[in-house]
């Protein structure tokens, strides 16, 4: 999936303009990703850290994964992501 990244406290206004040619937003917190953002959680309201996708994992092994199907699984290197898809 293609992706870019945003702000907890980033505006739904400027999530719309970065998901222009993007699937998700990753969503950062203060030090570390909160969840993501796609086209339907747009219509909600509050700012990107409110109404994003918390059901996601970060870096997990295959086995965690299985159990838990997450709805979003992210992959990072170096603590930036790198690769964002759908869960199991």
């Amino acid at each position: 999936m293609e992706f870019s990244s945003i702000g907890a406290d980033d505006s739904l206004e400027e999530a719309k303009s970065r998901l222009n040619g993007n699937d998700v937003l990753v969503v950062w917190g203060q030090e570390k990703i909160l969840g993501v953002l796609t086209e339907e959680h747009l219509e909600k309201e509050g700012n990107c850290g409110q109404v994003c996708e918390l059901d996601i994992l970060v870096d997990p092994d295959p086995v965690k994964s299985s159990i838990w199907k997450p709805k979003y699984v992210i992959v990072t290197e170096d603590g930036e992501p790198v690769l964002v898809s759908h869960g199991p």
